[in-house]
């Protein structure tokens, strides 16, 4: 039979009373994590997980609006025959300065958010040359690219070696 009391890290005494006293459990976790976890000042004030956890996510939203304001954002998808990738543009006279291309695995996005500006975006899959189109509408860009069903197959020779005997 295991001795599952011996295992246990608290003395037998607490066993039979069945109540724990909260300062000695405190005590002993205190020791067994002495030196385990790296301080941290932002748990040292408060011990509300809550209110902490929700102050982080407000700080990383804040954060997040301020990086944002000046950058560039596509969202990027594909189908079972193409390639979607929408992007929002300010003006129409800045539609007049966008250019792009691509390549089987990438874009290039010209002159967004701002003149002079380059995005590159990859591709989730293999796309074909010259089979793209865009569309303006309600300020949104949405290019449409063909995927590339036929993928290139290359044969690998192979050398054979053979060691030379030793006489």
């Amino acid at each position: 039979m295991i001795p599952w009391n011996k295992m246990f890290p608290f003395p037998k005494d607490y066993m039979k009373k069945d109540i724990f006293k909260q300062t000695d459990i405190e005590n002993w976790m205190s020791k067994a994590m002495q030196g385990k976890l790296p301080p941290n000042p932002q748990m040292l004030g408060t011990t509300d997980f809550f209110a902490q956890s929700l102050d982080l996510m407000k700080s990383a939203q804040t954060r997040k609006k301020k990086k944002n304001k000046n950058s560039f954002e596509a969202d990027v998808f594909e189908t079972h025959d193409e390639v979607f990738i929408r992007f929002s543009v300010s003006s129409e006279e800045q539609l007049l300065l966008l250019k792009t291309t691509y390549t089987p695995t990438t874009i290039f996005i010209e002159n967004v958010p701002a003149s002079g500006n380059k995005q590159t975006i990859k591709l989730p899959c293999l796309v074909k040359k010259d089979s793209s189109t865009a569309k303006y509408k309600d300020g949104i860009v949405e290019i449409r690219i063909t995927k590339e069903t036929q993928q290139p197959v290359t044969k690998v020779p192979i050398e054979i070696i053979k060691n030379k005997s030793k006489k």
